[in-house]
Order: C-alpha cells, then structure tokens, then sequence
C-alpha cells in the first residue's frame, strides 16, 4: 500500500483549488514541511516530509483536510435542539449577541477549557490573524466575526504541541469545524496529540470567506479606510459595520473576485460538524442562533446559562436560516424548512469515521 503524503493532499486539493485554507495540514505537520506563502490559495511544501523523504507512515495533513475525502450530509446534520440566545455579561465587539464569547468565557472559569483557538484581529488593518487565548478577558477581547481568512488551525502545534495543553476549544467556520471533526475521528497515530486535546468545537454560520483583497476593495471602490471599520457580517449582504458611520452594504455578488476560490466547493452554511453551531440569521436583534449538535455541545451551553454567561430562549426564525442553507446545499426551500423542523440526533454521513 502506498504511503499517503502531502503530494496526495497537493494533488486531490490543492491543485484542484479545493483548499479552503482552514489551515489544519499546517499545524499537524509533525516536520513543519508545510506553510502558507505569499500567495496563499493553498500551502506550500519545503519538502521536509519524512514519508517523501524516509518513507516513515505519517498522513497527518491528508487526513486532517476537510477536502481531501469529502462527505456531506444531506440535511443540516444532528441537531438536539436550536436555541435564540444572548448573553448576559459585556462583549465589546460582540458579532450579534456575544453568545460565543459568553460559552468560552464560562468554560474558563469552570476550568472545562485551559486554552482556546479562535480568529484574531487588527483592529487597526482589519487583517485576520489566528489567535490562542487563555483567559475569559482575552476571550472576550478577541470578540467578533471575522469575514477576512486566515489559516486558523495553523495555531493548533502552538497550543497543543508548545504548549502541552490538554483541554482546548477551537472557534471556526465549517471547513474549520470539519478539520476538526476529521481530527476526533481519525486513527492516525500522529494525530492523537491533537485529537485527545480538543474538548469542543464550536462553529459559525458561514456562507463564504473573503481575501485581504476585500479590505482593498473597499478602500478603492467606496472609500472606506481599513481603521473606519467596526466589523463585518453577511445576511444576504455583505454589511460593512463602520465606527462613525451608518453601515454599507453591498451585494455578495459584487465581491465575486474577493472569495476564496475553495469557498465554491462548499455546501455547509451551519457548520454541521461543530458540537455547538452559531450565527445570526435567523435570531432576533442583538441575539445568536444556537444549534445543539452534541452531548458535549450540550453541557458548554447549559454550563455557559447556569452560571449566568447567557441567557436561551425560542423564538428561531428557521425559514431565514432555510433559505439560506438551501442555498447553499443547492436543495429546495421547503427540503430545508422540513429538515430544520425535525431535529435529529442521528449523524450524518459526514460524520463517518476516517481511517
């Protein structure tokens, strides 16, 4: 049998511009043979690679992609329960209702968490940066939704491997929940590290993923200077959220040539594989959807409510996430809404375990 290597990961995902940049094959690499270059559609190789070189078995970065053996299910994936939610404490920059924050920020005070992966921002320049926190405070600094990439899971050597943790959370959109969906589930030998340390993933509603050509865009064709933007979301628009001014919004289709290329190869709006998924469409103003996946998933959130982090209530408006989702899945609205209204535990075939 053949040893796979990132030449099979190159030649399946990279060169078929399926990347979607999540980042994972980076920070498993147990030889740091992979990188992001200026150029970054997907990673590049400096052929430290000790199957290509010493014929030793490894596979990490093949069977941590999201892309390299796709799978999707055909419905939204398990869903227990689907909440409205807010938060009860302060989150400056909150995206919606500061939900997210609000669970991270309970797990550390619970000690069910000793660290967390979450995107980072400038606030200055707006450029997305992985981020590892360990405290509530920093937590809650690193609140917002991030529209601009970054290779997030690249921070997973640094957190787990550097830094012997044993308890972390990872925050991502769902190419970033599906690595590490594909990382549980894995067998591979050299994975486990990571695979024994994530305790819950918590994902992102997600329709696409744009490049710092976006920020460009912005401030050549409107006008708007990277330190005059609060923070971005999309529902149905691109909403450009400005300090000192009334939002912009623009049509999704006008930032066409912002997208990254491997956001056309997926069809996940509510990151499925997450044990807690997030977003606002479909909550009222200043809320957060919250879907319950799993068990685990479950006890985050009711930790996060019975320690006064946030507040759950119904009230969901399922035909705003429907329509969306459909969408994106490229199935009828009326598939979707029945989908959404019958909540099932069973997993998908996406959560097939990977060899």
């Amino acid at each position: 049998m053949d040893l796979l290597s990132y030449k099979d990961l190159k030649r399946k995902v990279w060169d078929t511009e399926k990347c979607c940049g999540c980042g994972a094959c980076v920070g498993v690499c147990p030889t740091e043979a992979l990188y992001f270059d200026e150029e970054p559609r997907h990673p590049a190789s400096n052929d430290y690679c000790k199957v290509t070189r010493d014929e030793v078995p490894c596979a990490a970065c093949y069977y941590a992609c999201p892309r390299a053996d796709e799978t999707c299910s055909d419905g939204f994936g398990p869903i227990i329960s689907i909440y409205e939610s807010q938060s009860k404490i302060h989150v400056s920059d909150a995206q919606s209702g500061g939900v997210v924050s609000s669970v991270l920020a309970a797990a550390f005070e619970s000690n069910a968490i000793d660290g967390a992966i979450v995107m980072g921002v400038d606030r200055w320049s707006q450029a997305a940066q992985p981020a590892f926190v360990q405290t509530s405070d920093a937590v809650l600094g690193a609140a917002g939704s991030r529209y601009v990439w970054a290779p997030i899971l690249k921070a997973l050597r640094e957190a787990i491997a550097d830094r012997e943790l044993h308890k972390i959370a990872i925050v991502g959109t769902p190419c970033v929940t599906s690595a590490v969906r594909r990382i549980r589930q894995s067998n591979v030998d050299v994975l486990s590290i990571y695979k024994n340390a994530i305790r819950v993933s918590l994902g992102l509603f997600c329709t696409e993923i744009f490049t710092d050509s976006l920020l460009e865009e912005l401030r050549i064709g409107h006008g708007i200077k990277p330190w005059e933007i609060s923070g971005f979301d999309v529902k149905g628009k691109f909403i450009v959220k400005l300090r000192d001014k009334a939002a912009l919004e623009l049509p999704l289709k006008d930032l066409r040539t912002s997208k990254r290329t491997g956001c056309e190869h997926c069809v996940d709006f509510t990151s499925e594989d997450a044990d807690l998924s997030f977003g606002s469409v479909g909550a009222s103003l200043g809320h957060t959807v919250v879907i319950v996946r799993t068990d685990v998933g479950e006890g985050f959130l009711k930790q996060a409510q019975r320690l006064g982090y946030i507040e759950l209530s119904s009230g969901v408006d399922l035909a705003a996430i429907a329509k969306i989702g459909a969408k994106k899945k490229g199935i009828p609205f009326e598939t979707a809404m029945s989908l959404l209204k019958e909540p099932s535990y069973d997993a998908p075939s996406s959560s097939r375990k990977t060899e």
